[in-house]
């Protein structure tokens, strides 16, 4: 492998694990947002409130984090492949 190749899969291996970093964080935050609407959503019920625009927000929050998973994911699996 020449220098500058070597140089570029450094910096792409950075960059990769920069992403990955924050994949991480948006998974983890995720979580709590679901946790926190959940816990919302059993607060409107029990002072008998219309839950649907809670559970319609609840949704989309699973959504996203299923998107943020599938994109850690897919950065661990770049990153794996980059190891020699």
């Amino acid at each position: 492998m020449n220098i500058v190749l070597g140089v570029q899969l450094r910096m792409d291996k950075q960059l990769v694990e920069q992403h990955l970093k924050m994949a991480k964080q948006h998974v983890a935050q995720g979580r709590r947002h679901i946790a926190r609407q959940k816990q919302i959503i059993v607060k409107l019920r029990r002072g008998q409130h219309d839950t649907s625009q809670a559970r319609q927000l609840l949704s989309t929050f699973e959504e996203l984090q299923l998107m943020h998973i599938a994109e850690r994911n897919r950065l661990q699996k770049e990153l794996e492949s980059m190891r020699p």
